[in-house]
């Protein structure tokens, strides 16, 4: 049963529920952080793993040796099992609870408060890290939190009891976003391993035997080059549709803009059904420039650093040619990009790009098919989730807030 709060007060954070208390976090304790640890005595592999402000939370590039790790963890700070611990410099508010195994973290970038629970539990502190607004000291170029930004900061503290209940019911969605995060992780494996093998050929499809056949891309296709539309200049409510260099990030489904002036119709480059759009430029090489789009729609103004492969042939499917030039020409992609901090890949490039195509259509288009199947269905779980994230962020401002009570409030 869910309850409503009709008595308030007004405190330094704003009006909380009259039975809750308001408090900073050093009443809880004071801020942690690991020993230094220097750069020699870091290796690239090892048993302990060291996470630096730049993998944690993700997966580790340094470690420790366990003589090292014994010895800091029992003669100075360590996190107890359970402490929520946090980034305090450059990307804040990156949360981890800890689970107790053996790792090491980076001095004074990821800090801790020792909690004993009596008073705040773990589990709700972690959920209101989730939607508390930091007040960050500017270190250099980079934000940082001081200890002192950390301990002063105000928390609205109901009781342990509805601490519980609060923070099951924000766990629960956690846990449920977390499998479909599981389950649209392993659907993308899945996805690679197929794209691994018929895209190459190693796999055939029941039924096809005709060989594939070795070409440039040039043969097959002109190679052409947007203009160039400024953001400005676009608008949801224009006349005309165009697609910008952003929008290329999936497969044949861009979204399409719509731009407003008429100088930039009237001069514009336009696309024809089954062009393929390959970005001009990036500040990587390889997987950003080998992000082809298959755009099934004509003309649509395209924007400026957009290369165009404008397919010639009728014998090639232009949804397969996106994924071939996508997923198994990073590689290639990368050798022939130029440039030092900005990466270009011309048109000029891409024409002498060896690819390996069925010379069957039915062929390709089977296989496009199979991983277009696939990209749905990894986009519907994505949807659910982008979904029970938006669920939670709402289930957690009411109750973090005081708004819907899930214990009857003390009035």
């Amino acid at each position: 049963m869910a309850y409503r709060t009709t008595s308030w007060k007004n405190t330094d954070i704003g009006w909380v529920p009259s039975d809750w208390e308001v408090k900073d976090l050093r009443c809880i304790n004071n801020v942690s952080m690991c020993k230094r640890v220097m750069k020699y005595q870091t290796k690239s592999v090892g048993v302990i793993p060291f996470y630096k402000i730049s993998t944690f939370g993700g997966i580790p590039d340094s470690f420790i040796d366990r003589d090292l790790y014994e010895y800091l963890r029992s003669n100075f700070s360590y996190p107890n099992r359970g402490d929520i611990l946090f980034s305090a410099a450059g990307t804040i508010g990156k949360y981890i609870i800890f689970d107790g195994n053996p790792a090491y973290f980076q001095d004074s970038n990821i800090v801790w408060i020792h909690n004993d629970e009596r008073l705040v539990l773990n589990s709700y502190l972690y959920q209101l890290y989730h939607v508390i607004q930091w007040c960050t000291s500017e270190g250099g170029i980079v934000s940082r939190l001081y200890n002192k930004d950390i301990v002063n900061l105000k928390i609205s503290i109901p009781s342990l009891l509805e601490q519980q209940k609060i923070a099951e019911v924000l766990t629960d969605l956690d846990d449920l976003i977390v499998e479909l995060e599981k389950l649209r992780d392993k659907k993308q494996a899945i996805k690679i391993g197929a794209m691994q093998e018929l895209l190459t050929g190693k796999r055939r499809l029941p039924g096809f035997n005709k060989p594939w056949k070795k070409v440039e891309l040039g043969e097959i296709a002109d190679l052409l080059k947007g203009r160039g539309l400024s953001k400005d200049k676009v608008d949801p409510k224009g006349r005309y549709s165009c697609v910008l260099y952003g929008e290329l990030f999936t497969i044949y489904k861009e979204k399409i803009a719509h731009v407003i002036s008429k100088t930039d119709y009237e001069e514009g480059v336009f696309s024809k059904e089954g062009d393929v759009l390959v970005p001009g430029s990036t500040t990587t090489t390889g997987i950003d420039l080998a992000k082809a789009s298959a755009l099934l729609q004509g003309g649509v103004l395209l924007g400026g650093d957009i290369n165009i492969i404008r397919i010639k042939e009728r014998d090639i499917n232009p949804i397969f040619l996106a994924y071939l030039i996508t997923n198994t020409q990073k590689n290639e992609i990368g050798n022939i990009a130029k440039g030092t901090t900005v990466y270009h890949l011309h048109g000029t490039d891409l024409a002498v790009l060896i690819i390996y195509i069925p010379m069957d259509k039915s062929e390709q288009t089977a296989i496009a098919n199979i991983l277009s199947d696939m990209d749905d269905e990894i986009s519907a779980i994505n949807d659910k989730i982008n979904k029970y994230k938006q669920i939670k962020a709402g289930v957690a401002d009411e109750l973090l807030s005081g708004r819907i009570r899930l214990i009857k409030p003390q009035e």
